[in-house]
């Protein structure tokens, strides 16, 4: 851009009389510059100067702020300033050092403390590195903005849950690996939060791959929950679960609890007992072009009270096809083939489009 704004000033200056002048009459060693022409090209290179210290102003101002990026490393020490020359030891101590709206980073992997408390918003980036943890990652901050990318916490069976979120805005899950812990991989009690998890795994807990007992919103894509107690479980809110897998679990692959959610493009397979669950009274869920395959229970179970709406989705080779005490919508467009017994229970009420 400031290259642009330099050749337009110099070509605008050569239209001038005065340099028409220098390229029409032969220059004349020694010659004397005409009236006004050598104050003229004064005022150009001013002109210049200021518009080159104004614009390296400019991009100064609009580059990253360095000064908020922090390190962390396991061969680093909490004495040290925490830069990418000198990290810091420990999470922890590198959260703390980290002002509110920048960016920790984990340069490698190992052992990073017995304590992660997140108290501002910030960005924690894993870089695809596994983290050790003596306790819980807490974000514990009303009103922050929290993301946590590129991280891979390994519980080793012995922390109660992965990530914990107590208060906050908004908390942002991205590309993380969270397993082995003894409760949940990531839950959250904080009521009137925002959650979004994307492109993540929560496997090989020993309760839930997703509790969420408080937010608002919570949305899920391209994610993966396997192995766990329950795949996810949603106590509370709105959800949203799109091009997910919920397989493997001891007991149900996606279960709402008195809340609403919708699936999407969702395969819930291959679980003890439930692909899709609607538990409860107040319950509903929304199942579109989605598949639950090969549960040791139902392909889908309502409770009394609670309403499932189907749409475009198959469920085969479970022991149910679909149990129902509530209510179903159907756009009778789906698929309960291959299954011990098809349906069980109150007929599903078909339903037209809009």
């Amino acid at each position: 851009m400031l290259r642009t704004i330099l050749i337009s000033i110099f070509r605008s200056a050569r239209n001038t009389p005065e340099t028409r002048v220098r390229h029409t009459v032969p220059v004349r060693i020694g010659r004397k510059h005409q009236p006004g022409e050598a104050s003229k090209f004064h005022q150009i290179a001013k002109a210049c100067i200021l518009i080159a210290t104004t614009a390296t102003a400019t991009f100064t101002a609009a580059a990253p702020a360095l000064a908020d990026v922090f390190y962390v490393s396991t061969t680093g020490s909490n004495s040290n300033p925490c830069t990418l020359a000198k990290p810091c030891r420990s999470l922890q101590y590198g959260i703390g050092k980290t002002p509110a709206g920048g960016e920790l980073h984990v340069l490698d992997s190992g052992f990073y403390g017995n304590n992660a408390t997140i108290k501002k918003s910030l960005t924690i980036s894993g870089n695809g590195h596994t983290v050790y943890l003596g306790s819980i990652i807490t974000v514990d901050k009303a009103g922050a903005v929290v993301a946590l990318r590129g991280l891979v916490l390994n519980g080793q069976g012995a922390n109660l849950d992965g990530i914990r979120i107590v208060a906050a805005a908004a908390v942002h899950i991205e590309r993380c690996v969270v397993y082995g812990f003894n409760g949940a991989g990531i839950v959250t009690t904080a009521t009137g939060v925002e959650l979004f998890v994307v492109d993540s795994i929560s496997r090989d807990n020993d309760s839930y791959g997703l509790l969420n007992a408080g937010a608002s919103r919570l949305t899920i894509d391209n994610s993966r929950f396997e192995n766990n107690r329950e795949g996810v479980a949603i106590l509370s809110g709105r959800a949203t679960i799109s091009r997910s897998i919920a397989s493997g679990n001891v007991e149900t692959g996606i279960v709402v609890v008195n809340a609403a959610v919708s699936v999407m493009s969702t395969t819930a397979g291959q679980n003890g007992l439930n692909g899709f669950q609607a538990k409860m009274s107040g319950s509903t869920m929304t199942v579109d072009s989605s598949i639950a395959d090969g549960n040791g229970g139902s392909g889908l179970v309502v409770a009394s009270g609670a309403t499932a709406r189907i749409s475009n989705s198959t469920f085969t080779g479970n022991a149910f096809g679909i149990v129902n005490f509530g209510t179903v919508e159907t756009r009778q467009n789906n698929t309960v083939r291959g299954n011990t017994t098809g349906l069980t229970g109150n007929a599903p009420t078909p339903i037209g489009g809009v």
